[in-house]
């Protein structure tokens, strides 16, 4: 490229300082976007934790709101009572809560009641379970003749 004569040093130096290459634009470029994705995928990562303890809410509050419809079912219906339901069945109306220790429903609470409608001659018991677990809510309703 540049021979080793002296008059010719100037000139050699001046051809380096005029060259110009892309490698370090290039590095700074990649070093950005891969910045970016990862910020991304950091909150990608972020929303799934979320999503999913929310599901999980989810899915123990509707236990939850199962457990407390199945727990004013044994009193309306108690099981010790079969077969003499139609005589010994009630549905008070009166709003109960249960708080859950047991594993998979602790810190869950249910709101029960039970609303008695007769309708003709038939009487109706309609259970309105009510669950929170976390800041979801569920709700499960039963509807049953006695």
């Amino acid at each position: 490229m540049c021979p080793n004569r002296k008059n010719e040093k100037a000139q050699c130096s001046r051809d380096f300082s005029h060259q110009s290459g892309i490698g370090l634009p290039a590095a700074i470029f990649v070093i950005t976007l891969m910045a970016i994705i990862a910020v991304a995928v950091n909150q990608l990562i972020s929303q799934n934790a979320q999503t999913f303890e929310e599901e999980l809410n989810l899915t123990r509050a509707f236990y939850a709101a199962e457990s407390g419809a199945g727990i004013v079912m044994n009193t309306v219906f108690p099981p010790e009572e079969y077969p003499g339901y139609a005589s010994t069945a009630e549905c008070v109306s009166m709003e109960r809560e249960y708080d859950f220790t047991v594993p998979g429903l602790n810190q869950c609470t249910a709101t029960v009641s039970c609303t008695p409608v007769m309708i003709g001659t038939t009487n109706y018991a309609t259970i309105q379970s009510k669950a929170t677990c976390g800041d979801v809510e569920r709700t499960v309703q039963v509807r049953t003749v006695y």
